[in-house]
């Protein structure tokens, strides 16, 4: 647990991406629109579709599982599934 801690710690300085800079999905580059929203991924700070962001995982800055990005999710899983 400690390693993720360290992990977060050197996501968290990410810089967390500004909704108005943002046009298309980090992942699958679709176009914003009203039917396809934003969503950031809590864990590396990047604006991402709902297709692309679905996943909820526990993070040592929440209570709770928060959303986060399919890259995020196979990253953290590999982190908790090796004890790392």
């Amino acid at each position: 647990m400690e390693d993720l801690r360290e992990a977060q710690q050197v996501i968290k300085e990410a810089s967390w991406m500004d909704d108005k800079e943002v046009t298309n999905c980090t992942a699958c580059k679709k176009e914003f629109s009203i039917s396809r929203r934003k969503h950031h991924c809590r864990n590396c700070g990047e604006i991402f579709c709902n297709e692309c962001s679905d996943n909820k995982m526990p993070l040592p800055s929440s209570a709770k599982p928060v959303r986060v990005c399919d890259t995020c999710q196979t990253f953290l899983l590999q982190r908790y599934s090796s004890g790392k």
